[in-house]
C-alpha cells in the first residue's frame, strides 16, 4: 500500500478537480474526496475517493428505494455476476446502507488526467446495462444474447 501524505492527497484532489472541471464537470469537495457531476445534476454523480494511493471512482446505480421494489434480489445478483464475467472493466459493490454501486479502482500512480475518461466509460457501461438491471429487479435474469444486444455486439459463432 502506498500511503499519501495529507499534502500529496490534497494535491491529488486539486489536480482531479482541475481536470474534471476542464472536462466540463461540476466538482464539489466532500468528506473523503470529490463529488463530480455533469451540468445536469439530476443525472447522478461520481464520487472520487482517494485511499492509500488508490483512487476509487464510484457511482450509485440502484439505491435502496430501487432495491426495495425488487420481488427478490436473486436475479439482480445473477445479473451482476454475468456482467462481471464479461470483464466490463469495473466492478459492482453492494452496500446495504446505500445500494448498488459501479466502482473502478485506479492504482497508485495513475494519471489523474484519465479520470474523466474512466467516468465516461462507467457511464457507458451503466447506460448499456440499465435496462437489464431494471428487468432483474422484476425477477428476470438476462440471457447472453440480451447482454450482447446491450453492448451492440453480434455473436460471430461458437469459439474454436
Amino acid at each position: 500500500m502506498t500511503n499519501l501524505t495529507p499534502d500529496q492527497e490534497a494535491a491529488l484532489l486539486t489536480e482531479l478537480t482541475e481536470v474534471c472541471r476542464a472536462a466540463g464537470y461540476v466538482v464539489e469537495a466532500i468528506d473523503r474526496g470529490l463529488e463530480v457531476s455533469g451540468e445536469d445534476q439530476d443525472e447522478g454523480a461520481f464520487y472520487l475517493l482517494p485511499d492509500h494511493g488508490w483512487l476509487q471512482v464510484r457511482c450509485l446505480v440502484l439505491d435502496n428505494d430501487d432495491l426495495d421494489e425488487a420481488r427478490d434480489l436473486t436475479a439482480l445478483f445473477e445479473t451482476m455476476a454475468k456482467a462481471q464475467f464479461r470483464l466490463i472493466g469495473c466492478r459492482f459493490a453492494f452496500d446495504p446502507g446505500t445500494g448498488l454501486w459501479l466502482v473502478e479502482d485506479l492504482y497508485p500512480g495513475f494519471d489523474p488526467a484519465s479520470a474523466p475518461t474512466v467516468m465516461e466509460q462507467m457511464a457507458f457501461i451503466w447506460s448499456s446495462l440499465e435496462e437489464l438491471f431494471e428487468a432483474a429487479l422484476g425477477g428476470a435474469t438476462p440471457s447472453d444474447e440480451a447482454f450482447d444486444a446491450a453492448f451492440d455486439l453480434e455473436a460471430g459463432g461458437p469459439p474454436n
